[in-house]
């Protein structure tokens, strides 16, 4: 009887002892399994989304002297609800080392023009060279409204101090009817223009957003 028991006492600790690896490796299995998983629910990729990039038309040309501004409005339905991450403009002619501008974000109002700011901090930039140029816009939580957003280069200092011209945005053709505008800082009155080629022609600026 003795024996007996001894036999079992052995044998349950023997089957524990070849039982627990393939226990731990079960387990060791699962977790690894799991932390897979979450990997591959979280990764996801970001998708960028940039506007027309029109063809420059060297002959067309807009002077602007400081202070005064000139935009956009982008409400084509591929950037509508979208975050914007950058802006990006052509500059054909710069007259100074540094010269910084502004831009400014409006939405658009029932007249088809800017209406609200929608950044609440400045947005201060300079052209690196003439050319396009890109000025990230650091605002996570800037979604672009389901009627479009207008986007305003605000020259408020003169780069050419001999005439007062600022640095120039280039004039480029589009595929499609443009909706520009222009202002002197000081007035309230937006200057509309969709003469040049039934509208097609306007300045070269472009929209980068993320979905």
């Amino acid at each position: 009887m003795k024996i007996k028991i001894i036999y079992f006492v052995i044998g349950l600790s023997l089957l524990l002892v070849e039982n627990s690896p393939a226990q731990e490796k079960t387990n060791i299995d699962s977790a690894k399994s799991i932390i897979l998983e979450e990997v591959k629910i979280t990764s996801k990729k970001i998708a960028a989304i940039e506007t027309e990039k029109p063809s420059r038309k060297k002959h067309y040309s807009f002077l602007t002297k400081a202070p005064t501004q000139i935009g956009m409005i982008f409400n084509e339905g591929q950037v509508v609800n979208k975050r914007l991450n950058s802006i990006i403009i052509y500059f054909e002619k710069k007259y100074t080392q540094i010269y910084t501008f502004q831009i400014l974000l409006f939405s658009i109002g029932i007249d088809t023009l800017p209406s609200k700011q929608l950044n609440k901090r400045e947005l201060a930039f300079s052209a690196n060279h003439e050319g396009w140029n890109k000025f990230p816009i650091q605002i996570n939580d800037l979604i672009i409204p389901k009627e479009g957003i207008a986007v305003v280069v605000n020259f408020f200092d003169k780069s050419n101090m001999a005439t007062g011209e600022t640095d120039r945005i280039a004039m480029g053709k589009y595929s499609s009817k443009k909706h520009f505008f222009l202002r002197p800082t000081s007035q309230n009155n937006w200057m509309i223009f969709n003469s040049f080629q039934e509208g097609r022609i306007g300045p070269m600026i472009r929209l980068l957003v993320e979905e």
